[in-house]
């Protein structure tokens, strides 16, 4: 019997040893390694975030700079021979509306002044206001000579495929005639400026604002485009440059935008693109 006791007492108090709690010395270093993986997990997850900012701030960026681009050139592209014309941060051209071949056109020296002009019917001028033939520069197109006339696109009737528009100020003739033949119809002249103070540059289209002999720099109004357009960069930076055209090829207009990413001081993306205008006189 006391054999049987002493063994059961054993028992219990291995039992009592085995159920015996953490130590505090166990404790701290597990909360010590908690912490440790919490401020791991924290710097992960933080960086994480930081990197999804930047790649957000990035594409919005560039989404503004892609569409600030292809908006001012898919315009340019239409731009009407000869209208083109910077000064300083703006450039000014007249967008061609319709364009045809004219079959009749009273012309100085070769025919008499007249009521109406003809072209064959293709596509429709409906409100343009002016017609051009043969313009060459900015003189030809801005400064009021008989190169841009000015005609009534609902008085067009059309017979044996041809279209008949009259003058607005009848009779009138044409300066000259087109080597090809070539008639545009117009409206009125656009401008795209950069302007503003250094830290938000913005990019406006301004319109409706009529003709004029210079440049206005920028007009009147103007409807924005984009924000934090930058002009330097070790120098100045000129975002719209024009190359005339030759014999050889067509005029083009350089693009050079340079947008400061939301929030930044420093960091920007550039955007440089040459537009081809394709309309020949």
């Amino acid at each position: 019997m006391k054999l049987n006791l002493s063994k059961q007492r054993l028992s219990v108090s291995g039992a009592l040893q085995q159920q015996r709690g953490a130590s505090l010395v166990e404790l701290v270093a597990v909360i010590v390694l908690l912490g440790v993986i919490g401020t791991g997990l924290i710097n992960f997850i933080a960086g994480g975030a930081e990197a999804y900012r930047e790649v957000v701030r990035r594409d919005e960026v560039a989404q503004i700079g892609r569409f600030a681009i292809e908006r001012v050139a898919r315009e340019l592209r239409s731009a009407l021979p000869g209208s083109v014309r910077t000064s300083g941060n703006c450039i000014e051209f007249v967008p061609v509306g319709a364009a045809s071949l004219y079959t009749e056109l009273p012309v100085a020296g070769l025919a008499s002044a007249a009521n109406t002009f003809s072209v064959v019917s293709s596509g429709s001028a409906a409100g343009m206001t002016r017609a051009a033939v043969y313009t060459l520069n900015a003189a030809d197109v801005y400064a009021g000579g008989n190169l841009l006339l000015g005609f009534n696109a609902s008085s067009a009737s059309t017979a044996a495929g041809e279209t008949t528009y009259t003058f607005s100020s009848p009779p009138q003739q044409f300066a000259e005639h087109s080597p090809g033949r070539r008639i545009f119809f117009v409206d009125e002249p656009v401008s795209f400026c950069v302007t503003g103070p250094v830290t938000n540059r913005v990019l406006n289209r301004y319109s409706d604002y009529g003709y004029s002999t210079v440049q206005p720099v920028p007009p009147g109004g103007g409807h924005l485009l984009a924000q934090f357009i930058q002009l330097a960069d070790g120098g100045v930076v000129q975002p719209f440059q024009f190359s005339a055209g030759t014999l050889q090829s067509n005029g083009t207009v350089h693009l050079d935008f340079r947008f400061l990413a939301r929030g930044t001081s420093s960091e920007w993306v550039r955007f440089s693109h040459d537009v081809v205008l394709q309309n020949v006189p």
